[in-house]
C-alpha cells in the first residue's frame, strides 16, 4: 500500500497517528533492523519517510542548529599530528624503569597509580597532551612507540594501567564481579558454537556505539592477520549533520527508548529500562547509542520492536558516523584513548592469522577510566549506570584482574560476562 502524501492525512492526525493508519505489515517490514546495518533497508526507510514528513521541520527545544569547535570534525580534517602521540627512546626507558620499580614491590596490578608508576617529566607532558586531545581537540588519541612483544603479560598490564593512570586516575569495573581489565579477542573458536555472541568477543563487524565509560582505553597486545581497523567518528559532527538534514531524527533520539538491560540470563524476562539516546548537556551534544539493546544479544533475543522513526534514526547515526569516521590501523603496543562522550566508535570485521594457544591474533586489553578533573557532566539518565562502573565505595585495589586471556584453564570457567550497565556495541 503506497502511503498518502503527508498533507493529505498526517497533518490532521499527527505523524505518529498517521503512521499507525498505514499498512501495519508494510511499516513493520521496514522498521526491523539487524545488528549489522543494512544500507538498502536504510535507504528504503528514508524514501518512505520523505513522502510523509513535512518539508519544514524544527529541532526540539534546547537543541542548537550547529555545534562548533575542534571536537566537530570529519576524517579529511585530521592529520596524524591531531591524534598521534609518539614515544621516543627516553620515554620507553622511563616506562620500563617504572615497570621494574613497580614489580619490585608488587606481584599484581591492583596498586598501579601515578604514585607507584613514576615516569619522567617529558613523558608526563606527553600524557597531559593526550588528555588535552581527548577534551580540547579531537576526542581521541593514540600513544605509539611501545613494542608489546618485549613484555610479559603482567608487565604489559602494568604498563597499560600505569600510563592510563596519567590520563584518568579512577578505574572503572567492567563486570559485576569487579573486572578491571577486559580482553577483547575472538573467543568463538575456544567455545561451543553459538555460546559467544557479544560482538566484542567475536571477529564480526561492530556497529558504531558507545560503552558505559568516560574514557575507553585500549592496549594493543596483538593484531589481526587481516582487517580489524578501529573506526572513530565525532559525535558533534554526527549531530550537526542530522540537525541540518534530519531534525526529526534529533527529536526521535532525544525521546525515551526502551532498552534491554542485559541484566538477566532469563530468556523470557522483560528486563528493560527507558532513556534517550541523545542529550544536549552543558553546551555539548552527548550521543549514547548502541544496536545490541534493540537487536538482541547473548543474554536473549527479545528486543522491543522499534518504530519506523526509531529505526531510521538509529541507522542515520551509524551511516552518518561511517561517512565521517577516521580509520585507525592500530599497531602492537599502541594505547588508544577515546573520550566516550565525544566520539562514537566501531570495529571492522577481522580475521586472525591462526587460532590456538600462542597464536598471533587480535587482542586488545580494555580499561574504563575517568579523569575526575575533566569528566563531562552526565545527563541524569546516565548517572546510575556510570555509578555502577565507577563506584565510590570500592577501590580498584579490590578489583579482579585477569592478566592473560589465553590462560586456557581460566577460560574453562566460561565466557566473559557483560558489563553491569554497559552497551558494548
Amino acid at each position: 500500500m503506497a502511503p498518502a502524501p503527508y498533507g493529505q492525512g498526517a497533518v490532521v492526525l499527527g505523524l505518529k497517528e498517521f503512521l499507525k493508519s498505514q499498512s501495519a505489515g508494510e511499516i513493520e517490514s521496514i522498521s526491523k533492523i539487524n545488528y549489522v546495518p543494512s544500507q538498502q533497508g536504510f535507504r528504503k526507510r528514508e524514501e518512505y519517510l520523505k513522502t510523509i514528513l513535512p518539508k519544514s521541520q524544527s529541532l526540539p527545544n534546547g537543541f542548537p542548529s550547529v555545534v562548533e569547535g575542534p571536537l566537530s570534525w570529519t576524517a579529511s580534517d585530521l592529520t596524524e599530528e591531531d591524534w598521534l602521540v609518539h614515544l621516543g627512546e627516553e620515554d620507553v626507558e622511563s616506562v620500563e624503569g617504572a615497570v621494574k620499580s613497580y614489580l619490585g614491590k608488587y606481584n599484581n596490578v591492583n596498586h598501579v597509580s601515578t604514585e607507584t608508576f613514576p615516569i619522567s617529566d617529558s613523558l608526563r607532558a606527553k600524557m597531559r597532551k593526550t588528555v588535552s586531545n581527548l577534551y580540547d581537540r579531537r576526542g581521541f588519541a593514540v600513544v605509539r612507540g611501545l613494542d608489546s612483544s618485549r613484555y610479559t603479560p603482567i608487565e604489559r598490564a602494568v604498563i597499560f594501567m600505569g600510563l592510563s593512570s596519567y590520563v584518568g586516575g579512577k578505574l572503572g569495573m567492567q563486570t559485576l564481579s569487579r573486572t578491571g581489565l577486559a580482553h577483547l579477542t575472538n573467543l568463538r573458536p575456544l567455545y561451543a558454537e553459538g555460546l559467544i555472541k557479544s560482538p566484542g568477543y567475536t571477529n564480526v563487524h561492530m556497529s558504531f556505539h558507545n560503552d558505559t565509560a568516560h574514557i575507553i582505553a585500549l592496549f594493543v597486545a596483538g593484531v589481526a592477520g587481516n582487517g580489524g581497523g578501529s573506526m572513530i567518528a565525532s559525535s558533534a559532527k554526527v549531530y550537526n549533520e542530522l540537525a541540518a538534514t534530519k531534525p526529526h531524527a534529533i527529536k526521535t533520539l532525544s525521546e525515551d527508548w526502551k532498552l534491554n538491560s542485559f541484566s538477566t540470563h532469563d530468556f523470557d524476562s522483560e528486563a528493560y529500562y527507558e532513556r534517550p539516546l541523545l542529550w544536549y548537556e552543558d553546551g555539548r551534544p552527548i550521543l549514547f547509542v548502541a544496536r545490541r539493546p534493540f537487536t538482541g544479544s547473548n543474554v536473549g533475543d527479545n528486543p522491543k520492536p522499534l518504530t519506523l522513526l526509531q529505526a531510521e534514526a538509529l541507522d542515520s547515526v551509524h551511516f552518518t558516523a561511517e561517512r565521517h569516521a577516521i580509520r585507525v590501523q592500530l599497531q602492537k603496543g599502541d594505547i588508544q584513548f577515546m573520550n566516550n562522550l565525544a566520539v562514537v566508535h566501531s570495529r571492522e570485521e577481522f580475521r586472525d592469522a591462526s587460532v590456538g594457544e600462542g597464536a598471533d591474533r587480535r587482542h586488545l586489553i580494555r580499561a574504563f577510566i575517568k579523569n575526575e578533573e575533566r569528566a563531562y557532566q552526565l545527563p541524569k539518565h546516565l548517572d546510575g549506570a556510570f555509578d555502577e562502573i565507577y563506584p565510590e565505595d570500592i577501590p580498584s585495589s579490590e578489583y579482579n584482574f585477569r592478566i592473560d586471556p589465553f590462560n586456557f584453564a581460566a577460560l574453562s570457567q566460561g565466557p566473559p560476562a557483560t558489563s553491569p550497565s554497559g552497551t558494548n556495541g
